[in-house]
């Protein structure tokens, strides 16, 4: 019985064998080839559905990516190892570089900066066509913005050049001369001394289009805030290291949270100062904009906010907006309800049932609308729209932050990577593409 058996799983194979040749043979003969038909193939039956209703298109990226640009003409995803660009009209890709890190910068005719894998540095190239056009041997540190590249360069334990620079040309705008340590600073630089998002749930991806660069910077040099204009390189002041102060630049404003141990407490006041002549410009006592740890009064963590408000606890425990030009408290939550997204013109608050969000004025507190939202639903307020992301739902649903008037609502599972102005770029796994919002259009090239 087992020798029969034998027998016939040889005459299948023989059997197989055959018609492999046969097929092989008639492609020999005929020049056909089915290796690119099995291969499409493949990667549709492999190609997550990112969406109901479904993209314009979706591609398999080569790594599983973390955040994407979305620039005029190209997509740029970046994952750990790599960042790649494909065009917009049709998910084509344009070009793939292994990569230690990346971001974009430029305008119109946006860059990405790319890190050396091998021996420090960076490449700059252009992001619809990947053609390099200059780059950085050294070991620096840099901030891509929309109109300059902020490059520092640290040769000396104590003397630091901070340069501005055209994003295509690396010509420099300015260079200033800083007192300060940086040497463990390299690569893409840490985020200057500012307002820090509520909740990071959406930071990467709408952080990942490059942004204007704001007027002034606080530069964190082993712990003290330099402020710098970005017109000219001019420093304004240095605030030196504190551990029971916290120093940020907002706009062209310094806030300032300090706290003191009083007995078995902390007492917190947050002012507002004016760099150039560093006049206090108000004050405000027992606001508390939770950047201390839990241990003693020391400052961990910077504020949180947007724009110009920032986030802080009243006296009573109550969530409150408070306007960095005037000190004024411009929105102050119900008891229970909490802020958890602004951009600094809008602000969300998720309310004590935890089923309802809220969105009000970030400047006023004028009510504007509500709409029920599950507890773990993940929002983040864009230029103009508040984005819902609800994983127990499987849905995306984008609203109008000015009147919550529904934008986009879909069947999807899926993180959002990127916002542009018309789509954002979501993916599920290394499944990426496109979601229109109205009036949004993939050009066909």
């Amino acid at each position: 019985m087992a020798k029969g058996r034998a027998v016939g799983r040889f005459e299948a194979f023989l059997g197989l064998a055959g018609i492999i040749a046969l097929v092989v043979s008639y492609g020999l003969i005929t020049g056909w080839n089915p290796l690119p038909r099995i291969a499409s193939w493949l990667r549709n039956a492999t190609t997550t559905t990112l969406a109901k209703p479904a993209p314009p298109w979706s591609v398999r990226s080569g790594d599983e990516p973390d955040s994407a640009a979305a620039l005029p003409g190209a997509i740029v995803v970046s994952a750990e190892g790599s960042v790649e660009a494909h065009r917009i009209g049709d998910g084509k890709r344009l070009w793939i570089y292994n990569d230690s890190w990346a971001a974009a910068g430029g305008a119109e005719q946006p860059v990405v900066v790319v890190g050396r894998v091998v021996g420090g540095g960076f490449d700059v190239y252009d992001a619809m066509n990947g053609t390099r056009l200059w780059s950085d041997g050294n070991r620096d540190a840099i901030w891509p913005y929309r109109d300059m590249l902020l490059v520092l360069h640290c040769a000396k334990s104590f003397a630091c050049t901070l340069a501005a620079e055209q994003p295509r040309t690396g010509k420099h705008i300015w260079t200033s001369t800083i007192n300060g340590a940086a040497g463990s600073m390299h690569g893409l630089g840490k985020p200057f001394a500012s307002l820090q998002p509520i909740k990071d749930n959406y930071a990467k991806s709408l952080g990942a289009e490059p942004q204007t660069v704001p007027p002034l910077i606080g530069l964190n040099l082993d712990g003290d805030i330099h402020v710098i204009s970005t017109a000219s390189g001019h420093e304004l002041r240095v605030y030196p290291a504190n551990q029971n102060r916290r120093v940020v630049v907002v706009g062209r404003d310094v806030l300032v949270a300090t706290t003191a141990l009083r007995g078995s407490s902390c007492t917190y006041t947050l002012q507002a100062r004016d760099p150039a002549t560093n006049d206090t410009l108000w004050t405000r006592t027992g606001f508390n904009a939770n950047t201390v740890s839990d241990l003693g009064c020391d400052q961990r963590s910077d504020p949180k906010g947007a724009g110009a408000v920032v986030l802080a606890t009243d006296t009573a425990g109550r969530d409150v907006l408070v306007s960095v030009r005037t000190g004024n408290v411009t929105y102050r939550a119900p008891v229970g309800a909490h802020v958890i997204a602004t951009d600094g013109s809008t602000a969300v608050i998720r309310q004590a049932d935890g089923k309802t969000l809220h969105a009000v004025s970030a400047t006023s507190g004028a009510g504007r609308w509500s709409r029920p939202a599950g507890p773990d639903a993940l929002v983040g307020v864009a230029s103009g729209i508040v984005m819902i992301a609800d994983p127990v739902a499987g849905k995306i649903v984008v609203v109008n932050s000015g009147d919550g008037a529904v934008l986009l609502n879909v069947k999807s599972g899926a993180t959002i990577l990127g916002v542009g102005t018309n789509y954002l770029v979501v993916n599920i796994g290394r499944t990426f593409g496109p979601l229109l919002l109205p009036g949004g259009q993939v050009a066909r090239p």
